[in-house]
């Protein structure tokens, strides 16, 4: 990459700014410039380089990148998120909402607008480290189950990769996903965050904060492999459609459009797959199982009994909203602060 950058740079620093280098188009340079083009055109689609921490950044810079974007996500979706759990989270005696839109208008009427962001504070602090965390172990086991290598595109390693950063992740955001779905339900008892753990440590341990944890893993390794997988493949069949950019300093950008576009595929189709184990993981979560369903299987069953197969496509289209959207905004706030901190921005 070094050399292509090189090659790139003698025409960028030349024209003395950023410029958009469409698929097929020479411009001008000369035969250098088209050399240059040509193998970049070659290469990019496929390009997949392990994060080094060089001069440009630090280890903390994919962590604070992080940080950022899955606060951004979660403050702009936690709304569509409390009408996913209100829809998936069906007991007796509350309101069945039967849309996601009609769910909207029912919160809004009948508890007003704030009721829709109790708990935000929780998971926005949660999201902030567990973000860290979450690309921080992406980018490392990326890098090192790559060998060291700077060019392939091998989507099982992204695929692998995002399974130990999901690992790392939801052992921080399980217990505070719990404390947020306990508020974000009708009629809830307790108003406060610290009230809910009090309620939760006092009534039934601390194993309650990680009840849902395996049934979380087992929910997001079909989740994160359709996810990843899918953005890598949208990215390199979209990158020539929408060309890329080259840095006065001679790196080479993938266009924003790209990422948005591809986060927004990959979080609709991760957001698919998973549905089924998102309705067992929030009725474990919240309460909706008698004590001795509290299971993956017990929750399956449960479901089955009194739902039948539809049952696990409760909120789904909620579901689909909030990923297809919130996967775009991270994805996209991801890469716009690697580049801010002077990380590459095709490199992620």
């Amino acid at each position: 990459m070094r050399e292509l950058k090189e090659g790139a740079r003698s025409h960028s620093v030349r024209a003395g700014k950023k410029r958009h280098v469409p698929m097929g188009q020479n411009g001008q340079g000369g035969k250098a410039h088209d050399t240059a083009e040509r193998r970049v055109f070659k290469i990019l689609p496929h390009v997949e380089e392990p994060f080094e921490f060089d001069g440009h950044g630090s280890p903390f810079v994919p962590m604070l990148a992080g940080a950022v974007a899955g606060a951004v996500e979660h403050l702009c979706m936690y709304p569509v998120d409390t009408v996913k759990t209100r829809m998936q989270a069906v007991q007796p005696g509350q309101p069945h909402y039967t849309g996601v839109v009609k769910a909207f208008g029912s919160i809004i009427s009948a508890e007003g607008v704030p009721r829709l962001y109790r708990g935000v504070s929780a998971i926005v602090l949660a999201a902030l480290p567990s973000h860290a965390i979450y690309f921080g172990t992406y980018e490392f086991w990326k890098g090192y189950l790559s060998g060291g290598k700077k060019h392939g595109n091998n989507h099982g390693v992204h695929a692998v990769s995002g399974a130990f950063a999901q690992m790392a992740h939801d052992a921080v955001v399980t217990p505070v996903d719990v404390v947020k779905q306990r508020l974000q339900l009708y009629g809830a008892q307790q108003k406060t965050v610290t009230g809910v753990v009090r309620a939760i440590l006092q009534n039934e341990g601390f194993r309650a904060f990680y009840a849902s944890y395996p049934t979380t893993l087992v929910m997001n390794v079909p989740f994160i492999s359709a996810h990843f997988v899918t953005y890598e493949f949208l990215k390199e069949s979209l990158t020539p459609i929408f060309g890329y950019e080259i840095e006065p300093d001679g790196d080479i950008v993938t266009k924003p459009i790209v990422h948005l576009l591809s986060g927004a595929g990959a979080g609709a189709l991760g957001g698919l797959v998973s549905n089924p184990f998102d309705v067992m993981k929030t009725r474990i979560q919240t309460q909706a199982l008698p004590v001795k369903m509290r299971s993956l299987v017990g929750a399956f069953k449960h479901i089955m009994k009194y739902d039948g197969v539809r049952g696990f496509a409760q909120g789904l289209t909620a579901r689909m909203l909030y990923f297809t959207p919130s996967a775009a905004i991270c994805w996209t706030t991801y890469e716009a602060m690697k580049k801010l901190l002077r990380l590459d921005g095709h490199r992620h």
